[in-house]
């Protein structure tokens, strides 16, 4: 059975100076992170749905064309006769940084929840997940917030999960008091947090980010992850993992990195994925965002899959600790892994002449710097310092190899 994800909020259409002078494109922080939820689940059975109302204008034709293309369904989309789709221009500063300007008073999705039985209702309905922000609260009156979140307590079950992110921008609110009351109460019906700690600290003055997660924590919110910027995220449950977020190489522009990482951490979640997992995948795809002008990345077709097998020996007398070991590999090591665009991973053994095989595909662009990444990962090489001496390799493998590599000779598609 398909797996729904209901984002509700609002699109806007950008206006920015390009290359070829004023230009427009669509943004807007849920609509930017059912964006990145769709394009990491287009080989599951997942359906992202967007909630919103529109206008019948070209602008909103025009972000009901990007959804489409981008494989998220539009099925939830109301449209008001007179009502126009919200606008904002932006110009970035030398630190990459954006200045916002708005046009959206009067915009069609600050009726969402306007009135009992509409198609919104039907969405969370429908849904498995429902995601939403601040900004989606921010921008609906106080009898539409009321509504929503009526809803959502009323839908909320072991089978239909709220993600939050309180996303808090100070101009699109009444007052921080009305703020503060309604994203706290949010909270409480939240299942999967993903705030950012600048924005908690605006609103509810926490001292630290351990004392956050503790807040959230004692409302019932123990899932998700608190993101720090550079520093990398801390999850919400309060483990702790070794893995190392690095750094960003160039920053470009900020504006979408919370954005596609709570897209990440969500397709990651809902495949079921290990929790350092989640962070790291959501890390990844925010590190490459940041890197790039604009909230979204150019959508690319996929990358050609690139098939790596190895060899090596094993060390007769290692043989069953080595089978043992790799019957439960370390959660860290897989998690590095796959955050290096690693998948079908296996080792083969043929005894008795105790030779391995390795088999894997990658799907990213750059294998070196994935497996540079790798290497450089703490718990990647605590793993290597228990598992190398139990293998023993071939003299004739190339400089700089452990497991030798091997040339493909036939694939069949």
């Amino acid at each position: 059975m398909t797996y729904r994800v209901a984002c509700i909020g609002e699109p806007l259409a950008e206006i920015s100076n390009g290359p070829q002078g004023m230009q427009i494109a669509f943004g807007g922080d849920t609509l930017n992170t059912a964006i990145y939820l769709a394009r990491e689940t287009t080989d599951q059975d997942i359906q992202v749905d967007y909630v919103t109302v529109l206008g019948e204008d070209a602008a909103s034709e025009g972000v009901l064309d990007l959804m489409q293309r981008e494989g998220i369904s539009t099925e939830y989309v109301r449209h008001h006769p007179s009502r126009n789709m919200g606008i904002y221009a932006l110009q970035n500063d030398a630190n990459g940084e954006r200045r916002f300007h708005y046009w959206r008073d009067r915009a069609a999705a600050r009726l969402l929840f306007d009135q009992e039985d509409r198609l919104e209702a039907l969405a969370i309905s429908s849904a498995n997940l429902v995601y939403l922000s601040g900004i989606t609260l921010a921008i609906m009156s106080e009898e539409g917030r009321a509504r929503l979140f009526n809803t959502l307590k009323s839908k909320r079950s072991t089978n239909r999960k709220i993600a939050f992110d309180s996303n808090f921008r100070t101009s699109l609110w009444e007052d921080t008091e009305t703020a503060r009351r309604w994203v706290k109460a949010f909270w409480e019906i939240t299942d999967i947090g993903l705030p950012t700690i600048e924005d908690e600290i605006a609103l509810f003055d926490d001292v630290s980010h351990q004392v956050l997660i503790e807040r959230l924590n004692r409302i019932g919110v123990k899932q998700g992850a608190l993101k720090m910027g550079a520093a990398g995220p801390v999850p919400l449950s309060g483990v702790s993992y070794e893995t190392q977020y690095p750094a960003a190489d160039v920053v470009k522009d900020t504006t979408g990195a919370g954005d596609s990482f709570n897209g990440g951490f969500l397709a990651a979640y809902i495949k079921g994925e290990s929790e350092s997992s989640c962070l790291s995948s959501a890390h990844e795809i925010a590190r490459e965002v940041i890197g790039h002008k604009g909230a979204i990345l150019p959508f690319n077709a996929p990358n050609e899959l690139l098939r790596v097998g190895s060899t090596i020996r094993l060390r007769p007398e290692n043989a069953q600790r080595y089978i043992e070991l790799h019957a439960d590999v370390w959660p860290g090591v897989l998690d590095r892994i796959k955050a290096s665009n690693i998948s079908n991973y296996s080792i083969f053994l043929k005894e008795p002449e105790h030779l391995m095989f390795a088999y894997f595909e990658y799907t990213g662009t750059d294998l070196a710097t994935d497996m540079a990444a790798i290497a450089a990962d703490p718990t990647t090489q605590k793993w290597w310092a228990v598992c190398g001496p139990m293998q023993d390799p071939f003299e004739t493998r190339k400089d700089g190899e452990w497991w030798a590599e091997m040339k493909q000779v036939f694939s069949m598609k």
